[in-house]
């Protein structure tokens, strides 16, 4: 079955993806690549985002309305987005990820990150992870300056011959502004699938966000729920919705549809389209916005292609379109390769 991909992003150093590819002991060298019980994939992404340069409304407290780009909303694109990443199976139940991740966001902002994993099966149905991430944005302009901070993970899965699986993790991350202003947020997640029958499977997902600053402690609560259905045409159909709130008066709401067909055996396509509408209470509206919600749609074309046993192409197609005058394209080709 298709089904869509619940797990986000991760990244690691690339310095460290080439030393554990390359610097090795000679005894050792045998890990790399597909030997015996060892396997090595890399993948590689090159992403770009457009804007059409459009400069963003401020409203000042004279009511006048100046002009110019802001963050967080709108000023991190155009971007231009690499990433490096490598998956080393180390013997039948262990594996080891590693990923690194650059943006350029604006002539004088640009983010990297850095992402390690490590999971293991502990029981035949079990798994156990964890996981470290590092976030650095550079500021050169108009002083140089940096911000971002890590966050270390740890989860388990279980698999129940595959009817129903659930996973449980936790999540600290520490986060520091340019100004010093440090954040540190804790956010345990929940989520369990059941498959009701042989094509039609049901998801449910709990993140909690629990932040504290100077400023106060925060509290938000997102949940998510799938609906997944496949046809005989060896077509599947995913209904998906996001419900975030949060105690400052911020709600949101995304419902999406998606459809994947399988067009060959090696060839997938995905059809995405996704509503959003980010709602704030008075106290809450931030003074980029006009009025007082945020609503978009996009639409994504994702295209899977299988080139033998060995190595995968993808290629991505997204356009935004939001109620702030804001339009904006996302061009993606990626390339995997089992060593």
């Amino acid at each position: 079955m298709i089904a869509p991909n619940l797990r986000f992003g991760r990244s690691a150093s690339l310095i460290c993806m080439l030393c554990l590819l390359f610097c090795m002991t000679p005894n050792r060298l045998s890990a790399i690549g597909s030997s015996g019980m060892f396997a090595t994939r890399v993948k590689f992404e090159y992403q770009y985002s457009d804007y059409n340069q459009y400069k963003y409304p401020i409203i000042e407290r004279s009511d006048s309305i100046r002009y110019e780009y802001v963050d967080p909303y709108i000023a991190n694109f155009p971007e231009h987005r690499s990433l490096a990443k490598v998956i080393q199976s180390i013997g039948p139940i262990t594996n080891l990820e590693l990923r690194y991740e650059t943006s350029d966001l604006t002539s004088d902002k640009n983010q990297s990150r850095y992402y390690s994993r490590l999971d293991r099966d502990v029981t035949d149905m079990t798994n156990v992870y964890g996981a470290y991430q590092y976030l650095n944005i550079a500021y050169n302009s108009p002083d140089s300056a940096a911000s971002g901070g890590y966050m270390l993970s740890a989860g388990m899965k279980h698999d129940r011959s595959g009817w129903i699986k659930y996973e449980l993790s936790l999540s600290y991350d520490h986060n520091r502004a340019p100004d010093g202003f440090l954040t540190e947020t804790v956010m345990p997640m929940a989520q369990i699938r059941w498959s009701v029958n042989s094509v039609t499977a049901l998801n449910a997902r709990w993140d909690g966000y629990y932040a504290e600053n100077d400023s106060g402690i925060f509290n938000a609560d997102a949940f998510t729920v799938f609906v997944s259905r496949y046809f005989p045409t060896q077509t599947a159909v995913h209904l998906f919705s996001r419900f975030y709130f949060s105690d400052i008066g911020i709600t949101s709401f995304a419902p999406a549809i998606e459809v994947a067909q399988y067009i060959r055996w090696n060839l997938t396509g995905r059809l995405t389209y996704r509503y959003y509408q980010n709602k704030y209470e008075d106290d809450a509206i931030p003074d980029f916005i006009e009025g007082d919600s945020i609503k978009s749609h996009s639409i994504r074309a994702y295209v899977e292609w299988q080139i033998g046993a060995a190595m995968k192409l993808h290629f991505k197609l997204r356009k935004y379109m939001g109620n702030q005058d804001i339009r904006m394209n996302t061009y993606l080709l990626g390339f995997e390769y089992e060593l």
